[in-house]
């Protein structure tokens, strides 16, 4: 069984045609490449059903196997890509950072819970 990371690099592998990111669109080509990326990373679809639901023309949106299927959590600088646990480790980080300073601004001006949003915003 092939690891996530495997599953996206598959993906990636493929040439990417039409990218829509406004709509979530990633398209390549009908074609035995695709249909064997789709083989090896659908779990939960089979690859005729997904064909069918994302074709247009002879075109492929692999946005929804990317994502729901391979297990990508983004899409950056053209690759679909799993974030590291550090940028999870950040973002907690810097969100109670935050939370500390704000915490800090209600007790050094003694703020009534309902007058907070003045501080913030």
């Amino acid at each position: 069984m092939l690891t996530d990371q495997e599953k996206i690099d598959l993906v990636n592998a493929l040439d990417f045609i039409v990218i829509e990111l406004h709509t979530q669109c990633i398209y390549v080509h009908n074609d035995e490449k695709t249909n064997e990326v789709l083989h090896k990373v659908l779990h939960t679809i089979s690859v005729d059903e997904y064909i069918e639901s994302f074709i247009k023309g002879n075109l492929i949106d692999i946005f929804p196997a990317a994502m729901q299927e391979a297990g990508a959590e983004g899409f950056k600088d053209g690759m679909f890509v799993i974030m590291p646990k550090k940028f999870y480790v950040d973002q907690c980080f810097a969100m109670s950072k935050e939370i500390e300073r704000l915490t800090k601004l209600v007790d050094l001006y003694n703020i009534k819970p309902n007058t907070y949003r003045g501080l913030i915003h």
